[in-house]
Parts: structure tokens; C-alpha cells; sequence
């Protein structure tokens, strides 16, 4: 199997993954602030960390849920690249592509039971996507120029 047939391959997994996990009743909101609050406020003398009051146990909330969107969403348009990567406008249809599937997750999200669809979710996993592929961008600038600088020497 050729080198591109995987990315598509793996990109198609992913997304597969990310539906699977968005019909999953585990991975709400008020789920993932029961674990904070077991971890944080139940057991702090088992993990030795400070307790927290309900304000905290929020925010943490807020940012594990959204670091999870922007974390997933990143990896998706990672992937999409490398399948789209002979692509001339490679970056900016990854993006594309992970925007439209962050639409259709969050519209897929709110048929589920308590669970909800928020378009915000969409602009943090676009933000995602953003950050994946300026990062994708910027390591090919950095191999670019050591191999121009290899070849000058």
C-alpha cells in the first residue's frame, strides 16, 4: 500500500474514532466534571493535590474539554494534509475538509443524548486545525531551508 493510501486510510480511521466517541455518553461535560471533581475534590490526599472548590472544578472542565477539541481536531487536519499533501492548496483544503467534518460532528453531537451542539466547539476544533497545520507548515519551512543550506555547502 502506497504511502498516501495510509494517510487516507488513518485520516478515515480518525474520523471514524471521533463519530464513535461523540455518540459515547462518557465524554459530556457533566461526565468530565465528575471525574475532575473525584480526582480533584474526593481523593486529593491520595494524589496529594490541593482541593478545589466548584468554580475550579469548571474551569479545569472548560479546559480539558476544549484542549480534547482542539487536540483531536489537530490531529484530523494533520492527517487530512498528508493524504492531500501533492495538493497545491494542500493546507488550506485540510483546513477546509476539518471545518465542514467539525460541522457535521457537532450536528451529529446534538442527536445524541445528553449531549450538546455548540458552534463554539466548531471555531475550537478549527482553531485546531489551524494550529496543526501551521505547525505542519512551519516544520516544512525548517526542513526546506536545512536542506537548500545542505545543498549550498
Amino acid at each position: 500500500m502506497n504511502t498516501r493510501r495510509g494517510w487516507i486510510l488513518a485520516a478515515i480511521v480518525w474520523m471514524a474514532l471521533i463519530f464513535c466517541f461523540t455518540q459515547l455518553p462518557y465524554f459530556t461535560g457533566e461526565k468530565t466534571s465528575e471525574a475532575i471533581q473525584k480526582v480533584v475534590v474526593k481523593e486529593p490526599n491520595t494524589i496529594h493535590t490541593p482541593s478545589a472548590d466548584h468554580e475550579e472544578i469548571n474551569v479545569l472542565n472548560l479546559i480539558v474539554r476544549k484542549a480534547t477539541h482542539v487536540t483531536v481536531f489537530g490531529i484530523l487536519a494533520l492527517l487530512l494534509f498528508k493524504s492531500l499533501e501533492i495538493n497545491r492548496y494542500s493546507y488550506i483544503l485540510s483546513w477546509v475538509l476539518t471545518f465542514l467534518y467539525a460541522i457535521t460532528d457537532e450536528y451529529h453531537q446534538s442527536f445524541m443524548p445528553g449531549r450538546v451542539s455548540s458552534f463554539r466547539d466548531v471555531l475550537f476544533d478549527s482553531l485546531g486545525a489551524f494550529l496543526g497545520l501551521s505547525l505542519i507548515l512551519l516544520v516544512n519551512r525548517k526542513r526546506k531551508l536545512i536542506h537548500t543550506t545542505k545543498i549550498i555547502d
